[in-house]
């Protein structure tokens, strides 16, 4: 047998599960364009009350030869640029929903209008129809034509008159973006130097001779959420129980800890937890998690009197992996910095004890004054 290795070029990498754009998304087919367009008009409003929604169309009449985008007053024009397949993904990604004028670009699902005016452009665009979630009859159409009844098969979920398209297709889309919504674990961050406290704060011991990484498993599992420990190099000192993801982005600290869960596992929201926080305890952590607004970058706690959030008790969202290593190419290697600067959500909390750090001898002092107190 060979011994010789295979050459591996590249590192191997979870990619996100995405389609043409996003992890959900349905292209709109078989009608007239303005019908469509009409239709992404009417349905983005109210779709973008629960989720982060994006809608693609094609070019109708003249368009301007240049980009423009308005933020306020601030009106920006860019030079034309290429784009590819791998932009609409990079650019998808950051949706929860795409919905898509299906008469100029496909999608990974599809929604079918019957349309006697538009029967051509719908069987032009056959092999696109690769997983129909609703066929939806326009006036004037009656039922399927031979070679859609045929190639849809078992056939598709929802069926209805165009009248009715409304009240038949939002729950379906809520419910495709509902159900890709990422899931949520907790990373514990154990890498760090404890250089200020002289020891491994994670090994700290405040209570009933339990190390507060022990401690934080335990209220993770508590609150629902699955633990894993984000450390500098794999130990076997730790729960074996507990997976480890080792930090890919080293020296960076926290920020680093954060990219490196969000690569590992790309479709998925981590609530990242210090462990430097003695006082918190799992009602905190279940405010967070009900508090949690997946359309943002991420969901922090900010304390009532504090001016900025606080990004080790935060939920990031997947999205927020491509705004984090933005700021990194800014030379910002700082959480925090990129929380005040992108649209989050925050928790407000008049009681700041939960997220009081013990990061120095004598704040590890007070804080085990603190708890002596409430004995």
């Amino acid at each position: 047998m060979s011994t010789e290795k295979t050459h591996q070029k590249h590192p191997k990498l979870l990619r996100p599960q995405l389609g043409n754009y996003a992890r959900a998304e349905f292209a709109l087919v078989g009608t007239t364009c303005a019908r469509i367009d009409g239709l992404l008009e009417e349905w983005l409003p109210q779709l973008s009350e629960s989720f982060r929604v994006l809608t693609v169309s094609g070019k109708h009449g003249d368009l301007p030869g240049h980009d423009a985008r308005r933020v306020g007053e601030k009106l920006m024009n860019d030079s034309p640029s290429t784009w590819n397949e791998y932009d609409d993904q990079l650019l998808g990604k950051e949706y929860d929903l795409v919905l898509v004028n299906g008469n100029h670009y496909p999608a990974a699902r599809q929604i079918v209008f019957v349309d006697p005016k538009k029967a051509g452009t719908l069987a032009r665009r056959k092999e696109q129809l690769t997983d129909v979630a609703a066929v939806i009859f326009c006036p004037g159409a009656e039922e399927m034509p031979d070679w859609l009844q045929e190639h849809l098969a078992a056939g598709p979920r929802v069926q209805g008159k165009f009248e009715d398209s409304h009240n038949l297709l939002l729950p379906l889309l809520r419910s495709e973006a509902t159900a890709h919504r990422p899931p949520l674990k907790a990373l514990i961050l154990t890498g760090g130097k404890s250089s200020r406290m002289g020891t491994d704060k994670s090994q700290l011991v405040y209570r009933q001779e339990t190390s507060e990484v022990d401690r934080m498993i335990a209220m993770c599992r508590t609150a629902g959420l699955e633990p894993y420990l984000s450390v500098a190099a794999v130990t076997d000192s730790a729960d074996a129980a507990v997976p480890q993801i080792t930090d890919r982005f080293a020296g960076m600290g926290p920020m680093g800890a954060i990219c490196t869960a969000l690569l590992m596992e790309p479709d998925t929201a981590w609530l990242v937890l210090a462990c430097d926080l003695p006082l918190l305890e799992t009602d905190t952590l279940n405010a967070l998690i009900s508090a949690r607004d997946s359309r943002k970058f991420a969901t922090a706690i900010k304390g009532a009197s504090k001016p900025f959030p606080e990004p080790l008790v935060a939920i990031y969202e997947p999205r927020a992996y491509s705004r984090l290593l933005q700021f990194l190419s800014l030379g910002r290697a700082c959480p925090r910095k990129m929380l005040i600067n992108s649209d989050v959500a925050l928790l407000e909390i008049e009681d700041e004890t939960p997220i009081s750090n013990a990061n120095t001898p004598e704040e590890r002092a007070r804080v085990l004054t603190t708890l002596g107190a409430r004995k």
